[in-house]
C-alpha cells in the first residue's frame, strides 16, 4: 500500500519532524505544535448540581460558601450567576408529542416601584397526569391580552404546532386568544367559584344575600358538572330567578351574566373528552408559588428570568390531573 505524506496547510508542501512534539512546512518553513497546550487556569465546570441545591432545594449562598473551604460567598455568587447564563443560553429540554393543553397563568414581581409580569406557560398532554414547564417570558407593565401574544410567540414551533386546547383563569381576552389560534378555551372553575363566595367568611350570617348566595353557587355547580340535560335546564332557571332578587348582589348579579354568556367555554372538557382537559389552572397557581419563592432573592428583573427560566427547567414537570369521564 502506497504511504501518504502529511501536507503542510499553508502551502501544501511536505511536512517533516522538528522535534518530538512540533512539525514544519518545507517550503515556507513554518513551525507549529501537534497537541497545542491551553493556557490560563482551568474553566469551571458550572454543573446543575449548584443551581439545584440554590433554587430547588432552597440553599443561600453564604450555606454554600460553607461546603466550598477557601470560598467566600462572592465566589459562590459569581459561579451561581455563571451557571445561571450557561443553562439558560443551553436548549430547554424536550418533551413528548402528542396532543397538548397550554395552561398559563401570570404572576406579578415589582421592581423599583414598577410592575414586571411573569407570563408562566406549561403543556399538559392529554394522556398523561403530569405538566411540562415552558420557558417563562418576562414582560414589564400589567397583565395584558397583548402581552400574552407576545409571550406565546416564544413557544418553539415544534412544541406549539401539537397544542390544542388553552386552560386560562377567565382573563379578558383570552377567548379571542384561543380563537385566532383555533385552540379549545377551558376557562377555571375555581375562579368562577371564588368569585361567587368572595365576602363571605365566618360570619355568613352578616353578610348580604348570604341565603341567596348559597342556592345561586349550588346551582353554579350543577351547570358545571357533568348532570342530565333536565337537571341542568332547571339549576339554570333557578339561578335566573335568584340574581333578581334584590337581595343579590351586583358583583355576583355580573358574575352570572359572563357565566351564561361564556358557559361553553366552562365546560369544554365534557365537549372534548379526548383532550382530558383540567378544570382549573390550580397546578400552574402552585408552579408560580414555587417560582416566587426560588426567586425571593432576585433584585433585577434580569435576575428573576433567569432563575425562574433555571427552576422550571429543573423542574421539568408537576402533577396536573385532566378530567377522566371514565371516573
Amino acid at each position: 500500500m502506497t504511504p501518504r505524506h502529511a501536507k503542510s496547510s499553508c502551502c501544501g508542501a511536505l511536512v517533516r519532524r522538528r522535534g518530538g512534539r512540533r512539525r514544519q512546512c518545507t517550503s515556507c518553513e513554518r513551525t507549529w505544535s501537534i497537541r497545542k497546550k491551553k493556557y490560563g487556569r482551568k474553566r469551571i465546570r458550572h454543573t446543575q448540581a449548584l443551581l439545584h441545591r440554590i433554587l430547588v432545594d432552597g440553599h443561600t449562598l453564604s450555606y454554600e460558601a460553607q461546603n466550598f473551604h477557601g470560598l467566600k460567598t462572592v465566589s459562590i455568587a459569581a459561579r451561581f450567576a455563571q451557571a445561571l447564563r450557561a443553562y439558560v443560553a443551553a436548549p430547554p429540554p424536550p418533551f413528548p408529542k402528542g396532543s397538548y393543553a397550554l395552561v398559563v397563568d401570570g404572576v406579578y414581581f415589582k421592581f423599583k416601584r414598577k410592575e414586571w409580569v411573569l407570563y408562566l406557560m406549561a403543556v399538559k398532554p392529554a394522556r398523561s397526569h403530569r405538566m411540562y414547564c415552558l420557558d417563562p417570558a418576562l414582560i414589564r407593565g400589567r397583565e395584558r391580552l397583548e402581552e400574552w401574544y407576545e409571550a406565546i410567540d416564544t413557544i418553539p414551533t415544534e412544541t406549539r404546532k401539537w397544542i390544542k386546547a388553552l386552560v386560562s383563569d377567565g382573563l379578558r381576552g383570552f377567548q379571542q386568544l384561543a380563537a385566532s389560534n383555533g385552540w379549545v378555551h377551558q376557562r377555571c372553575h375555581f375562579h368562577l367559584l371564588a368569585s361567587l363566595v368572595r365576602g363571605k367568611g365566618k360570619r355568613r350570617y352578616l353578610t348580604r344575600g348570604s341565603g341567596v348566595r348559597d342556592k345561586i353557587l349550588t346551582a353554579v355547580r350543577i351547570l358545571l358538572a357533568n348532570e342530565s340535560v333536565e337537571r341542568r335546564g332547571c339549576a339554570r332557571q333557578a339561578l335566573r330567578r335568584h340574581i333578581n332578587n334584590p337581595a343579590c348582589p351586583s358583583y355576583v348579579r355580573k358574575h352570572v351574566l359572563e357565566f351564561f354568556e361564556r358557559e361553553q367555554d366552562f365546560r369544554s372538557y365534557l365537549t372534548y373528552p379526548h383532550l382530558h382537559l383540567p378544570t382549573t389552572t390550580s397546578a400552574m397557581e402552585s408552579t408560580g408559588r414555587l417560582v416566587r419563592k426560588a426567586t425571593r432573592t432576585a433584585r433585577t428583573p434580569e435576575s428573576l428570568r433567569l432563575r425562574a427560566v433555571s427552576f422550571l427547567r429543573l423542574k421539568q414537570y408537576m402533577a396536573c390531573n385532566g378530567f377522566d369521564a371514565q371516573h
